[in-house]
């Protein structure tokens, strides 16, 4: 039997979902008070006690890291200008790098497929696979700087 798995029940795919919602107010409300957009965000979103602090930290670490992650996407991804990337995308890829990171315990496969996961449900049709590509070159980026340090 096929059993089909559904993102939705999982905390941390939720939270993840809650994440980007908050950084698309970032982006369209200019908004960058940490707490305005939490408070936003659990207004519409029952985050599990349990992941809340994993959704401040996301959420923080993503907007701490934005400048850096804009420059790893503008030199990865080829041939595009990181306006013209969807609002949506953009964050996705945001919130994958600050993963990336400053998760040391969360393995970069679980990161990109949690950003897969984002860009199926809040993409175009062409997102998932540009996503998935620009976040696979992130990592080789990221790695050959040095930058990542995961635990076993």
């Amino acid at each position: 039997m096929n059993k089909t798995i559904n993102k939705n029940e999982y905390p941390r795919h939720l939270t993840r979902r809650a994440v980007l919602q908050a950084m698309y107010e970032h982006l369209v409300n200019d908004e960058n008070n940490i707490d305005i957009l939490i408070k936003d965000v659990l207004q519409f979103d029952n985050i599990p006690e349990s992941s809340q602090k994993f959704f401040s930290k996301l959420l923080e670490c993503s907007l701490d890291r934005e400048q850096l992650a804009d420059s790893v996407i503008k030199e990865v991804a080829e041939n595009w200008e990181l306006e013209r990337i969807n609002i949506i995308d953009r964050n996705i890829l945001r919130i994958g790098i600050a993963e990336f990171l400053d998760f040391p315990k969360i393995s970069p496969k679980v990161t990109i497929d949690e950003a897969v996961e984002l860009a199926k449900e809040f993409g175009n049709k062409d997102s998932t696979k540009f996503v998935n590509g620009v976040l696979d070159a992130a990592l080789r980026k990221l790695m050959k700087m040095k930058l990542i340090k995961k635990e076993d």
